[in-house]
């Protein structure tokens, strides 16, 4: 698996992106290398980072700088299937300083970071990719449980993805990103899954 020069790094974070010049000037990122770990519960990364519980919520980006969150949700007919114009949704969560009220990501997280783009690959699901880290596409659909989900792939295993959680620390222009672990259920057995993704800066 590879990484885009914005990648994970800005696509995994929740925090406000970076002026245009010093995204231009970040350094290349590189895997070292991916886990996978298995367990019988979901791991809890942060149990004090507030957990946003928004309609048709397919996954969300805790991070370790602060307690704002990025809400990924499904937007739906009003017969519950996946709305074909704009299958998938990106706001912020403001926990940090804004009491948890949503926020909209601003055109450069749209475009340059946190926004996803579509396309369908079969009726009522979606290849679903965020811009800093189009690498890898997750696909998006409405469950046998009718709730909407993603579903990853993690080595031979699919997972349906809950969260993200990004460990970092403040950069002088960027954050610097030490790893992403992403959290979810295997679709065939229904394990929790850890998938950890080591970074180089």
């Amino acid at each position: 698996m590879t990484l885009s020069r914005r990648g994970i790094l800005t696509a995994a974070l929740a925090v406000p992106a970076a002026s245009a010049a010093a995204q231009d000037r970040l350094p290349p990122i590189s895997i070292r290398q991916s886990e996978v770990t298995v367990s019988r519960s979901l791991i809890v990364a942060r149990p004090d980072l507030p957990v946003p519980n928004d309609s048709g919520m397919l996954f969300y980006v805790q991070q370790a700088i602060d307690k704002n969150i990025l809400v990924y949700a499904a937007r739906q007919t009003p017969a519950g299937s996946l709305d074909p114009s704009r299958p998938v949704e990106v706001f912020w969560r403001r926990y940090n300083d804004d009491e948890g009220r949503r926020r909209e990501i601003s055109f450069f997280e749209r475009v340059f970071a946190f926004g996803v783009s579509t396309q369908p690959v079969a009726e009522g699901r979606f290849s679903t990719r965020i811009a800093g880290y189009r690498q890898r596409d997750a696909v998006v659909e409405v469950g046998p449980d009718g709730k909407p989900r993603a579903l990853l792939q993690a080595g031979p295993r699919t997972i349906r993805v809950v969260y993200a959680y990004a460990m970092a620390e403040r950069g002088r222009f960027i954050p610097k990103v030490h790893y992403v672990d992403i959290h979810g259920f295997d679709v065939a057995t229904n394990e929790a899954v850890r998938e950890r993704v080591r970074l180089d800066m």
